[in-house]
């Protein structure tokens, strides 16, 4: 049997949920990205309503079970006369439903709890994509702040030199002036990025949910490549199997199906017999008799039309729904490898050029052979490129992220 993954965390989820009433727990101060999906599955809110809306559908299920309740009536009548004797009627009557229609609500109550499982476990994939996406932002924003400072740190170091140079009289004070206007192109670089994580918690705390982290919480982790095996093949297959969404239209259509039943179980009249008791003066007497509805006109033609064309409105929504499906992943897995060509270049190529640059032009602009413009371009290029680093490499674990909720799992490394 297939155990389906976001299925199984939904479960998990509902029952920590269901748990979580009877003793709350103190918000997270640290959070890594295990925790942060840990905690959406429990405690973001949309999910958490959508949850709340299974247990709805559970109870119409319930409302769908029962039987029709009997009817009573009682009349008394011929009070106040001469002669006339008085007279007591009571009625007991017992609507019975024909052509199955008990089971046939079942049948489409049952449908609709297995759609909005299904919406569940999408609304589950779409909320971790978040987190993942937003955790990356954090850590983004955390490598371009590390990245400033260190390069503030090194222009400051440059900067007490110049200023022995300057108080030697060996180079003027107009270079240095030079170095220390510079400078704020860094302190700008560094601000930004203090705003992005700030702004990146704040998302990312909103979609965990706010009550389950504390709000000067601090994220833990790491941004490094990792490479990950893709079979198209194999992705699009599992996509098909997986895919919540993908799932719940086809839930949806066997909900049209059992409509469409249930509609035509509906024009079946039903019969209700009944047994009377009267008194009419001292005599007793029983009666019994029955009454049927005369489905001449109404017998329900709209409905099992309405449902019959919904029928094949909910075979085109699946249909779309697969065609979305394969869309998602082949989307996701170019995104994939225009982003993992990216980081490899930057890395690999770009990155050692742009430091061996600035290393080598810092190290002959101390001993004063090439110009203070030389080795503040240098200086620049190799910030500008070591961002585009960080930035690349966020850009693809997001479409990883991407990929994963394209396809309905985690990725195998």
């Amino acid at each position: 049997m297939r155990v389906h993954w976001y299925g199984v965390i939904v479960a998990v989820a509902s029952v920590a949920t269901a748990s979580g009433g009877a003793s709350a727990q103190a918000p997270v101060i640290q959070l890594t990205l295990v925790d942060a999906v840990r905690l959406a599955s429990r405690d973001n809110p949309t999910l958490r309503a959508k949850q709340l809306e299974l247990r709805a559908a559970k109870a119409n299920e319930v409302t769908a079970g029962l039987r029709p309740n009997p009817t009573a009536s009682y009349v008394a009548e011929q009070f106040g006369g001469s002669t006339a004797e008085q007279q007591h009627t009571v009625t007991l009557s017992q609507p019975f439903e024909l052509g199955d229609k008990r089971q046939r609500r079942l049948d489409s109550a049952r449908a609709a709890t297995r759609v909005t499982t299904e919406e569940i476990g999408d609304v589950h994939r779409q909320t971790i994509l978040e987190v993942k996406k937003t955790f990356t932002d954090v850590l983004v924003a955390q490598s371009t702040l590390a990245l400033a400072e260190a390069n503030l740190r090194t222009l400051d170091d440059v900067e007490r030199f110049q200023r022995l140079r300057v108080e030697k009289g060996d180079i003027s004070e107009l270079e240095l002036t030079r170095i220390q206007v510079q400078r704020y192109a860094f302190e700008r670089g560094a601000a930004d990025a203090g705003q992005a994580i700030d702004a990146a918690r704040i998302r990312l705390r909103a979609v965990i949910g706010v009550d389950a982290v504390a709000s000067d919480f601090t994220v833990v982790g790491e941004l490094e490549y990792r490479d990950v095996r893709l079979d198209r093949a194999e992705l699009l297959r599992t996509a098909l199997d997986t895919r919540p969404d993908l799932r719940a239209a086809e839930a949806g259509r066997l909900k049209a199906r059992a409509d469409q039943a249930l509609a035509r179980a509906n024009a079946w009249w039903d019969v209700s017999p009944q047994l009377e008791y009267q008194r009419i003066g001292p005599d007793n007497r029983v009666g019994f008799g029955f009454s049927i509805p005369l489905r001449i006109f109404d017998r329900n033609q709209g409905e099992i039309a309405r449902t019959t064309v919904e029928i094949e409105r909910s075979d085109t929504l699946r249909q779309a729904a697969a065609v979305q499906v394969l869309t998602n992943v082949d989307t996701a897995l170019t995104i994939v490898a225009t982003e993992g060509k990216k980081v490899s270049l930057l890395r690999d190529t770009y990155l050692p050029k742009a430091q061996n640059a600035r290393d080598t032009i810092e190290f002959a602009y101390r001993r004063g052979a090439v110009p203070l413009l030389e080795f503040l371009d240098a200086q620049r290029t190799y910030r500008e490129t070591a961002v585009e680093d960080v930035r690349a490499l966020g850009n693809y674990w997001s479409a990883l992220y991407q990929l994963e909720a394209a396809v309905g799992r985690p990725l195998e490394n």
